[in-house]
């Protein structure tokens, strides 16, 4: 029995052994596979493209259209009837106040108007029966229809509609706020585009041109646009002009309100070899780039020329046809043994 104990622990210790060993095997292959198949990198084949030199801001993006109602009274907001985001039509009533407010006077005008419109009436029969001149008609007409404008005026003192057709976009008082003559009331966008307004430093103002294009892009969506208004002469204070962008259409994943970074282009130059800022390295003032040769890294020393601080327009050191590494630059050596990966791995 003792002699089948020690042949069974026996035969376990070898499996153990074993199991080492093929660990370390498999471990010491981890360590080596780099050196005999080569770091794993991607690449990109060069090409020539336009440079397009970019002036980027961040601007909130309302619509290409809008009006913002003003109170006209002192008085507290008594009921809101909308809510921002919904789809309004011109006219229809988005605010109100108290009918008693004292400024609007529309209990009076309101008198006035219904006793008006009762002798206007009287005053028609009377008329067609003969009984009065038509000059004694008129004079009840002209003061029927001014009472009517009196308590159009007053009406719309105190009951706020939407001026245009649109998205409601901004509310800027609560219901029982107590608003002053002048204040803004709400905003409504027009639905058939956005707008960005934007105060660019005065030394760049001179290269935006009106009719340039513009990009704007918000959470991965991208609104396609043109400069629309320059401003002339610099705002004292800011030191900046003010710069207008319009982007047609409407786009559902983009809300007025949003802010958006505003690309415009202000230069273009056909057939250049541009590099994205990432795939370049800077040492002691110079740049350089790390390109594929016979499933080698070598690094390049290379000239640089127009840049928007993303893109970088290279004038020499690379070529139409190299094979740029823009993936695992920073594993690779010089002259080391790359593998270049297909796109599937």
């Amino acid at each position: 029995m003792k002699k089948y104990i020690i042949i069974v622990s026996l035969i376990a210790l070898l499996f153990t052994l074993g199991a080492c060993g093929k660990s370390k095997e498999q471990s010491k292959t981890m360590q080596e596979i780099q050196e005999t198949e080569g770091i794993p990198v991607r690449t990109l084949t060069v090409s020539t493209e336009t440079f397009v030199q970019q002036l980027r801001y961040n601007a909130s993006l309302s619509g290409k259209q809008e009006s913002t109602a003003q109170s006209d009274l002192s008085e507290v907001v008594s009921q809101i009837h909308a809510k921002v985001g919904d789809r309004v039509s011109k006219g229809q009533l988005i605010l109100s106040f108290p009918t008693t407010a004292p400024a609007a006077q529309y209990e009076q005008a309101a008198t006035a108007f219904a006793a008006q419109q009762t002798a206007y009436q009287r005053m028609q029969r009377l008329y067609e029966s003969g009984a009065i001149s038509k000059q004694e008609l008129d004079n009840v007409e002209t003061m029927y229809k001014v009472s009517k404008a009196n308590l159009e005026s007053s009406e719309s003192m105190i009951k706020v509609r939407a001026p245009i057709s649109g998205i409601l976009s901004a509310l800027h008082v609560s219901q029982s706020d107590k608003v002053y003559p002048g204040k803004d009331l709400f905003t409504v966008s027009a639905t058939d585009g956005y707008k960005a307004v934007m105060m660019v430093p005065t030394q760049d103002a001179p290269k935006i041109k009106k009719g340039s294009i513009a990009t704007a892009e918000v959470n991965g969506e991208t609104l396609r646009g043109r400069i629309t208004e320059v401003g002339m002469a610099p705002d004292p204070m800011l030191r900046a002009v003010r710069v207008v962008a319009t982007f047609n259409g409407m786009n559902r994943k983009i809300s007025f309100g949003s802010t958006a970074t505003v690309n415009i282009n202000v230069f273009s130059k056909p057939n250049c070899i541009v590099v994205n800022r990432e795939y370049l390295s800077f040492e002691n003032g110079n740049a350089y780039v790390w390109v594929a040769e016979n499933n080698r890294s070598v690094r390049r020393e290379v000239t640089l020329g127009l840049n928007d601080q993303l893109h970088y327009e290279v004038l020499s050191g690379l070529n139409e046809g190299d094979q740029l590494i823009i993936a695992g630059m920073n594993l690779v050596s010089e002259d080391g043994l790359i593998r270049i990966m297909d796109e599937e791995e």
